[in-house]
């Protein structure tokens, strides 16, 4: 069974609502499950420990999974369902989080996990942004989505998980020396130039420095975000862990198009890494949505972006 990189969720201090108590009844039941609702609802949080209590279980980040589909299908032939069935192994239960539906691929990748977990009488607990209709929404491409769709309406039960609060905001976590939190926003600071690499496949990655004792990689923006990294990149590189520093953030209103979607996809890879990120830039999380063209699921990456530690109020 392929299996994903180990992780220490930081332990929370949110006291579970009694919409979110019953969520969890769900998570731990016997049937698919498929619950949805906006960043910062707890919708993770949920499903980690859902898993935690589920032994025979394997737990996918949809970044996770899609790399894992590119990296399996050569080695199964490029068959799919061998694939689904080598990453799958012996687990019962399939924990999947921030499903989601970006591109027709996806929605090909999607149709058939779900399909192959069903047929074989493996038990599905999803978490989304998205109502189940709402997934894929370009016009020109949602009709890729719809087998997906209705595979998700005729067998999951689907739950909104919408109570109108980020619990992000209004809990403390007590991760503050290794997890994601322990990580900040802050103004910028004079650093040294780039001087060495590191190696991503086979292309380097400029970095200022790398501390060996602590193993924290500093780099710039323009170097990780700016050149075309991909997500599946970024799960390399933050593999073990290690903190990142990324030194030289432009005001987030002023982010391009692509450079900030690999902001959110960086984001995204640290956070449910668990990976201490410190962000040296001029403004602050919220203006990312500022932006001309802000990256997919905006919302999400404030949100997360928001929980790291800052210093005194920023001005903009």
């Amino acid at each position: 069974m392929w299996k994903s990189p180990a992780r220490a969720r930081p332990a929370s201090a949110m006291k579970l609502t009694a919409r979110q108590l019953t969520v969890m009844d769900s998570m731990g039941g016997r049937g698919d499950v498929y619950v949805y609702g906006p960043p910062g609802s707890g919708k993770t949080t949920l499903l980690n420990s859902a898993h935690s209590e589920a032994p025979k279980s394997v737990r996918w980040h949809c970044a996770e999974f899609f790399r894992a589909v590119h990296v399996e299908l050569p080695q199964h032939g490029r068959d799919l369902d061998k694939t689904i069935r080598a990453m799958t192994g012996r687990a019962r239960e399939v924990f999947f989080d921030e499903f989601h539906v970006h591109d027709v691929a996806d929605a090909i990748y999607l149709h058939r996990a779900l399909s192959w977990w069903s047929a074989h009488g493996v038990r599905v607990v999803a978490t989304s942004n998205y109502v189940p209709e709402e997934l894929l929404p370009n016009p020109l491409l949602h009709a890729a989505a719809e087998p997906v769709i209705d595979l998700i309406r005729t067998r999951f039960a689907v739950i909104d998980l919408d109570e109108d609060i980020d619990h992000r905001a209004t809990v403390t976590t007590t991760s503050s020396v290794n997890g994601f939190t322990a990580g900040g926003w802050f103004p910028p600071i004079s650093h040294e130039p780039a001087t060495s690499s590191l190696t991503l496949g086979n292309r380097k990655l400029s970095v200022v420095s790398q501390a060996i004792g602590t193993r924290t990689t500093e780099t710039t923006f323009a170097a990780l975000c700016e050149l075309p990294w991909s997500t599946s990149d970024y799960l390399t590189l933050l593999a073990d862990q290690s903190p990142l520093v990324i030194h030289d953030v432009p005001h987030p209103a002023h982010i391009s198009r692509e450079s900030g979607q690999r902001l959110a996809n960086l984001v995204d890879v640290a956070y449910d890494r668990d990976t201490p990120l410190t962000i040296h830039s001029p403004g602050t999380p919220d203006d990312l949505a500022a932006a001309a063209f802000p990256p997919l699921d905006v919302a999400r990456t404030v949100s997360r972006l928001r929980s790291l530690r800052t210093s005194p109020p920023l001005t903009r």
